[in-house]
Protein backbone atom coordinates (compact mmCIF):
# COMPACT_ATOMS: atom_id res chain seq x y z
CA UNK A 1 0.00 0.00 0.00
CA UNK A 2 3.05 2.40 0.92
CA UNK A 3 4.82 1.38 -2.31
CA UNK A 4 1.46 2.65 -4.46
CA UNK A 5 1.17 6.10 -2.35
CA UNK A 6 5.04 7.24 -2.42
CA UNK A 7 4.74 7.74 -6.32
CA UNK A 8 1.67 9.63 -6.17
CA UNK A 9 2.84 11.77 -3.41
CA UNK A 10 6.21 12.36 -5.12
CA UNK A 11 4.13 12.89 -8.54
CA UNK A 12 2.01 15.52 -6.67
CA UNK A 13 5.19 17.18 -5.58
CA UNK A 14 6.61 17.71 -8.54
CA UNK A 15 4.26 18.72 -10.00
CA UNK A 16 3.36 21.39 -7.69
CA UNK A 17 7.43 22.17 -7.69
CA UNK A 18 6.77 22.84 -11.66
CA UNK A 19 3.79 24.58 -11.12
CA UNK A 20 5.78 26.86 -8.80
CA UNK A 21 8.78 27.15 -11.26
CA UNK A 22 6.60 28.44 -13.67
CA UNK A 23 4.89 30.73 -11.67
CA UNK A 24 8.09 32.27 -10.84
CA UNK A 25 9.13 32.62 -14.38
CA UNK A 26 6.02 34.34 -14.79
CA UNK A 27 6.09 36.77 -12.06
CA UNK A 28 7.71 39.83 -14.04
CA UNK A 29 5.70 40.70 -16.48
CA UNK A 30 6.47 43.19 -19.43
CA UNK A 31 4.02 45.27 -21.93
CA UNK A 32 5.28 47.95 -24.03
CA UNK A 33 3.64 50.25 -26.45
CA UNK A 34 5.72 52.47 -29.03
CA UNK A 35 3.88 56.06 -27.90
CA UNK A 36 4.97 58.17 -24.74
CA UNK A 37 3.12 61.07 -22.72
CA UNK A 38 -0.11 60.45 -23.77
CA UNK A 39 -2.86 58.48 -23.35
CA UNK A 40 -1.64 55.32 -25.52
CA UNK A 41 1.24 55.43 -22.58
CA UNK A 42 -1.85 55.68 -20.14
CA UNK A 43 -3.70 53.00 -21.60
CA UNK A 44 -0.68 50.92 -21.44
CA UNK A 45 0.14 51.86 -17.72
CA UNK A 46 -3.17 51.38 -17.00
CA UNK A 47 -2.98 47.48 -18.42
CA UNK A 48 0.14 46.89 -16.37
CA UNK A 49 -1.45 48.46 -12.80
CA UNK A 50 -4.50 45.74 -13.47
CA UNK A 51 -2.81 43.09 -14.44
CA UNK A 52 -1.36 43.30 -10.79
CA UNK A 53 -3.94 43.73 -9.08
CA UNK A 54 -6.47 41.82 -10.14
CA UNK A 55 -3.75 38.67 -10.13
CA UNK A 56 -3.36 39.85 -6.51
CA UNK A 57 0.65 40.24 -7.22
CA UNK A 58 1.38 37.11 -8.47
CA UNK A 59 2.01 38.29 -11.70
CA UNK A 60 3.83 42.02 -11.26
CA UNK A 61 3.41 44.20 -14.87
CA UNK A 62 5.89 46.75 -15.43
CA UNK A 63 4.69 49.31 -18.80
CA UNK A 64 7.20 50.40 -20.31
CA UNK A 65 7.04 53.41 -23.43
CA UNK A 66 8.61 55.26 -26.15
CA UNK A 67 9.92 52.05 -28.17
CA UNK A 68 12.11 51.54 -25.08
CA UNK A 69 11.58 48.16 -26.00
CA UNK A 70 11.70 48.34 -29.62
CA UNK A 71 9.71 49.58 -32.29
CA UNK A 72 5.77 48.01 -32.86
CA UNK A 73 7.33 45.40 -35.19
CA UNK A 74 10.28 44.57 -33.13
CA UNK A 75 7.69 44.11 -29.85
CA UNK A 76 5.54 42.04 -31.69
CA UNK A 77 7.81 39.36 -32.60
CA UNK A 78 8.64 39.21 -28.88
CA UNK A 79 5.32 38.86 -27.88
CA UNK A 80 4.81 36.14 -30.63
CA UNK A 81 7.97 34.34 -28.48
CA UNK A 82 6.98 34.87 -25.12
CA UNK A 83 9.38 37.27 -23.99
CA UNK A 84 7.25 40.60 -24.14
CA UNK A 85 4.16 39.45 -22.04
CA UNK A 86 1.26 42.44 -23.45
CA UNK A 87 0.84 45.52 -25.90
CA UNK A 88 -1.35 48.63 -26.32
CA UNK A 89 -1.26 49.61 -29.44
CA UNK A 90 -3.16 50.52 -33.12
CA UNK A 91 -4.72 47.42 -34.52
CA UNK A 92 -3.29 48.27 -37.75
CA UNK A 93 0.39 47.39 -36.80
CA UNK A 94 -0.45 44.10 -36.11
CA UNK A 95 -1.19 43.64 -40.04
CA UNK A 96 2.03 42.36 -41.20
CA UNK A 97 1.33 39.45 -39.10
CA UNK A 98 -2.56 38.78 -39.25
CA UNK A 99 -3.22 40.90 -42.64
CA UNK A 100 -6.92 41.15 -41.90
CA UNK A 101 -6.29 43.29 -38.77
CA UNK A 102 -6.03 46.02 -40.91
CA UNK A 103 -9.50 46.37 -42.52
CA UNK A 104 -9.97 47.90 -39.52
CA UNK A 105 -8.33 51.09 -41.44
CA UNK A 106 -10.60 50.82 -44.33
CA UNK A 107 -11.45 54.96 -45.19
CA UNK A 108 -14.70 56.03 -43.73
CA UNK A 109 -15.56 52.43 -41.90
CA UNK A 110 -15.86 53.73 -38.36
CA UNK A 111 -17.38 56.35 -36.62
CA UNK A 112 -15.27 59.05 -35.09
CA UNK A 113 -16.03 59.28 -31.02
CA UNK A 114 -13.70 57.01 -29.43
CA UNK A 115 -16.77 54.90 -27.26
CA UNK A 116 -18.43 54.58 -30.41
CA UNK A 117 -15.57 52.38 -32.08
CA UNK A 118 -15.18 50.64 -29.33
CA UNK A 119 -19.18 50.01 -29.29
CA UNK A 120 -18.78 49.08 -32.98
CA UNK A 121 -15.81 46.58 -32.43
CA UNK A 122 -17.79 44.96 -29.99
CA UNK A 123 -20.63 44.10 -32.14
CA UNK A 124 -18.53 43.48 -34.98
CA UNK A 125 -18.37 39.63 -36.57
CA UNK A 126 -15.48 40.87 -38.84
CA UNK A 127 -13.40 41.55 -35.63
CA UNK A 128 -14.53 37.92 -33.62
CA UNK A 129 -12.48 36.55 -37.34
CA UNK A 130 -9.68 38.45 -36.70
CA UNK A 131 -8.92 37.43 -33.14
CA UNK A 132 -9.79 33.99 -33.99
CA UNK A 133 -6.74 34.47 -36.76
CA UNK A 134 -4.56 36.36 -34.43
CA UNK A 135 -4.76 33.38 -32.13
CA UNK A 136 -2.84 31.21 -35.14
CA UNK A 137 -0.37 33.74 -35.09
CA UNK A 138 0.60 33.58 -31.52
CA UNK A 139 -1.19 36.68 -30.89
CA UNK A 140 -4.36 36.85 -27.94
CA UNK A 141 -6.64 39.99 -28.33
CA UNK A 142 -8.01 40.74 -25.17
CA UNK A 143 -10.13 43.03 -26.67
CA UNK A 144 -10.51 46.05 -29.12
CA UNK A 145 -11.23 49.86 -28.21
CA UNK A 146 -11.50 53.49 -29.90
CA UNK A 147 -8.54 56.01 -29.99
CA UNK A 148 -10.53 58.32 -32.22
CA UNK A 149 -10.61 59.76 -35.69
CA UNK A 150 -7.75 60.80 -37.96
CA UNK A 151 -6.85 63.75 -40.10
CA UNK A 152 -4.25 65.38 -42.03
CA UNK A 153 -1.37 67.33 -40.06
CA UNK A 154 0.97 69.13 -42.91
CA UNK A 155 3.21 71.61 -43.18
CA UNK A 156 1.32 72.94 -45.67
CA UNK A 157 -2.33 74.61 -46.32
CA UNK A 158 -5.62 72.02 -47.46
CA UNK A 159 -8.39 73.21 -48.25
CA UNK A 160 -8.98 70.78 -51.19
CA UNK A 161 -8.47 67.05 -52.29
CA UNK A 162 -6.06 68.59 -54.96
CA UNK A 163 -3.71 70.20 -52.39
CA UNK A 164 -2.54 66.38 -51.16
CA UNK A 165 -2.06 65.44 -54.96
CA UNK A 166 1.56 64.45 -55.38
CA UNK A 167 2.60 64.61 -51.81
CA UNK A 168 4.23 62.44 -49.39
CA UNK A 169 2.38 61.32 -46.48
CA UNK A 170 3.12 58.96 -43.18
CA UNK A 171 0.86 56.01 -43.00
CA UNK A 172 0.85 53.08 -41.05
CA UNK A 173 2.02 50.05 -43.30
CA UNK A 174 -1.52 48.64 -44.23
CA UNK A 175 -2.86 48.09 -47.64
CA UNK A 176 -6.34 50.32 -46.85
CA UNK A 177 -4.52 53.11 -45.79
CA UNK A 178 -2.11 53.25 -48.70
CA UNK A 179 -4.68 52.15 -51.15
CA UNK A 180 -6.88 55.34 -50.34
CA UNK A 181 -3.84 57.42 -50.57
CA UNK A 182 -3.27 56.24 -53.72
CA UNK A 183 -6.98 56.78 -54.66
CA UNK A 184 -6.21 60.75 -53.63
CA UNK A 185 -3.62 61.01 -55.83
CA UNK A 186 -1.28 60.97 -52.65
CA UNK A 187 2.09 58.95 -52.01
CA UNK A 188 1.93 56.78 -48.80
CA UNK A 189 5.47 56.49 -46.87
CA UNK A 190 4.84 53.44 -44.24
CA UNK A 191 6.98 54.54 -41.28
CA UNK A 192 7.68 54.31 -37.91
CA UNK A 193 6.03 56.95 -35.90
CA UNK A 194 9.29 57.65 -34.06
CA UNK A 195 10.99 59.05 -37.02
CA UNK A 196 8.32 61.44 -38.42
CA UNK A 197 9.04 64.51 -35.98
CA UNK A 198 12.48 64.39 -38.36
CA UNK A 199 11.06 63.77 -41.64
CA UNK A 200 8.53 66.55 -40.97
CA UNK A 201 11.48 68.41 -39.94
CA UNK A 202 13.27 67.75 -42.93
CA UNK A 203 10.52 68.16 -45.16
CA UNK A 204 11.07 64.47 -46.52
CA UNK A 205 7.47 63.88 -45.67
CA UNK A 206 5.10 66.67 -46.43
CA UNK A 207 2.14 65.43 -43.84
CA UNK A 208 0.76 62.65 -41.79
CA UNK A 209 -2.45 61.72 -40.23
CA UNK A 210 -3.26 60.95 -36.65
CA UNK A 211 -5.95 61.83 -33.87
CA UNK A 212 -5.31 65.02 -32.20
CA UNK A 213 -4.01 63.24 -28.79
CA UNK A 214 -1.26 61.76 -30.62
CA UNK A 215 -0.22 64.81 -32.15
CA UNK A 216 -0.29 66.95 -29.71
CA UNK A 217 1.39 65.22 -26.77
CA UNK A 218 3.86 64.12 -29.17
CA UNK A 219 4.58 67.63 -30.21
CA UNK A 220 4.21 66.45 -33.87
CA UNK A 221 2.57 70.10 -34.10
CA UNK A 222 5.79 71.78 -33.83
CA UNK A 223 7.19 69.87 -37.03
CA UNK A 224 4.13 70.75 -39.18
CA UNK A 225 1.63 73.39 -38.82
CA UNK A 226 -1.69 72.74 -40.67
CA UNK A 227 -3.93 70.31 -38.99
CA UNK A 228 -7.37 69.84 -41.57
CA UNK A 229 -9.99 67.64 -39.94
CA UNK A 230 -10.83 65.11 -42.52
CA UNK A 231 -11.68 62.13 -39.86
CA UNK A 232 -11.05 59.80 -43.01
CA UNK A 233 -9.60 57.02 -41.17
CA UNK A 234 -10.45 55.93 -36.81
CA UNK A 235 -8.29 54.29 -35.05
CA UNK A 236 -8.27 50.98 -33.21
CA UNK A 237 -6.76 50.35 -30.85
CA UNK A 238 -5.97 46.09 -29.60
CA UNK A 239 -4.86 45.00 -26.32
CA UNK A 240 -2.92 42.31 -26.69
CA UNK A 241 -1.16 39.33 -24.72
CA UNK A 242 1.47 36.54 -26.05
CA UNK A 243 -0.63 33.62 -26.52
CA UNK A 244 2.41 31.16 -25.32
CA UNK A 245 2.65 33.09 -22.34
CA UNK A 246 -0.97 33.58 -21.53
CA UNK A 247 -1.90 29.51 -22.31
CA UNK A 248 0.54 28.77 -19.53
CA UNK A 249 -1.35 30.64 -17.09
CA UNK A 250 -3.38 28.86 -14.46
CA UNK A 251 -7.36 29.82 -14.90
CA UNK A 252 -7.57 32.16 -11.97
CA UNK A 253 -4.66 34.29 -13.55
CA UNK A 254 -6.10 34.05 -16.81
CA UNK A 255 -9.21 35.57 -15.23
CA UNK A 256 -7.37 38.39 -14.18
CA UNK A 257 -5.27 39.16 -17.18
CA UNK A 258 -8.92 39.24 -19.55
CA UNK A 259 -10.30 40.88 -16.48
CA UNK A 260 -7.55 43.97 -17.13
CA UNK A 261 -8.05 44.11 -20.52
CA UNK A 262 -11.81 44.81 -20.19
CA UNK A 263 -11.68 47.37 -17.40
CA UNK A 264 -8.22 49.08 -19.86
CA UNK A 265 -11.26 49.06 -22.58
CA UNK A 266 -13.45 51.32 -20.29
CA UNK A 267 -10.54 53.45 -19.00
CA UNK A 268 -9.35 53.91 -22.71
CA UNK A 269 -12.92 55.00 -24.01
CA UNK A 270 -13.59 57.78 -21.27
CA UNK A 271 -9.67 58.65 -21.38
CA UNK A 272 -9.16 59.14 -25.10
CA UNK A 273 -12.48 60.85 -25.16
CA UNK A 274 -11.03 63.80 -22.61
CA UNK A 275 -7.95 63.84 -24.70
CA UNK A 276 -9.37 63.87 -27.79
CA UNK A 277 -11.52 66.87 -27.12
CA UNK A 278 -8.55 68.97 -25.25
CA UNK A 279 -5.98 68.08 -27.56
CA UNK A 280 -7.65 69.75 -30.53
CA UNK A 281 -8.79 72.67 -28.56
CA UNK A 282 -4.60 73.20 -27.77
CA UNK A 283 -3.81 72.70 -30.89
CA UNK A 284 -6.08 75.50 -32.73
CA UNK A 285 -4.48 78.00 -30.18
CA UNK A 286 -0.90 77.38 -31.68
CA UNK A 287 -1.12 76.15 -35.19
CA UNK A 288 -3.95 76.74 -37.70
CA UNK A 289 -6.77 73.82 -37.09
CA UNK A 290 -9.53 74.03 -40.31
CA UNK A 291 -12.11 71.45 -41.43
CA UNK A 292 -11.98 70.08 -44.77
CA UNK A 293 -15.11 71.08 -46.55
CA UNK A 294 -18.26 68.67 -47.07
CA UNK A 295 -17.95 68.61 -50.91
CA UNK A 296 -14.35 67.75 -50.69
CA UNK A 297 -14.18 64.95 -48.50
CA UNK A 298 -17.15 63.72 -50.05
CA UNK A 299 -14.79 63.52 -53.89
CA UNK A 300 -12.73 61.51 -51.09
CA UNK A 301 -15.60 59.08 -50.04
CA UNK A 302 -16.23 58.60 -53.87
CA UNK A 303 -12.56 57.62 -54.93
CA UNK A 304 -12.05 55.30 -51.94
CA UNK A 305 -15.69 53.56 -52.54
CA UNK A 306 -14.59 52.74 -56.49
CA UNK A 307 -10.70 52.22 -55.43
CA UNK A 308 -9.66 50.46 -52.29
CA UNK A 309 -13.14 49.55 -51.10
CA UNK A 310 -13.62 47.52 -54.60
CA UNK A 311 -10.15 46.35 -54.11
CA UNK A 312 -10.15 45.04 -50.84
CA UNK A 313 -13.62 43.36 -51.43
CA UNK A 314 -11.88 41.05 -54.34
CA UNK A 315 -8.93 40.43 -52.78
CA UNK A 316 -8.62 36.67 -52.15
CA UNK A 317 -7.01 36.49 -48.47
CA UNK A 318 -8.83 39.92 -46.90
CA UNK A 319 -11.80 39.77 -49.19
CA UNK A 320 -14.12 37.70 -46.89
CA UNK A 321 -13.47 40.32 -43.86
CA UNK A 322 -13.76 43.72 -45.93
CA UNK A 323 -17.17 42.15 -46.84
CA UNK A 324 -17.82 40.95 -43.80
CA UNK A 325 -16.72 44.58 -42.18
CA UNK A 326 -19.00 46.39 -44.94
CA UNK A 327 -22.01 44.65 -43.29
CA UNK A 328 -21.08 45.28 -40.05
CA UNK A 329 -21.05 49.31 -40.83
CA UNK A 330 -24.33 49.12 -42.09
CA UNK A 331 -25.60 47.05 -39.18
CA UNK A 332 -24.05 49.41 -36.67
CA UNK A 333 -25.37 52.32 -38.94
CA UNK A 334 -28.87 51.39 -38.58
CA UNK A 335 -29.00 51.35 -34.59
CA UNK A 336 -28.05 54.67 -34.88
Amino acid sequence: MKRKLIPAVLFAALTALASTQVLAQAQDIRVGNATANDTQAAANDKLAELITKYSKGKLKATASHGESLGNNQQMIRALQAGSLHGMVFPAGFLSPVVPELAMFDMPFALPSAPAAITAFTAQSKAATVMIALAEQKGVHILGFHGIGPQSFLTNFPVTKLADVQGKKFRVIPSAPRVGAYKDWGAVARPMELGEVYTALQQRTLDGMENPPDVIFKMKLHEAARYYTVTEHFAFVSNIIVSKKWYDGLTPELKEAVTKAGEDTIKFADAAYTKSQNESLDAMRKVITVTNMPAAEIQKMKELTSKGVWEAMKQDPQRGPVVRMLADDVTRFNSKK
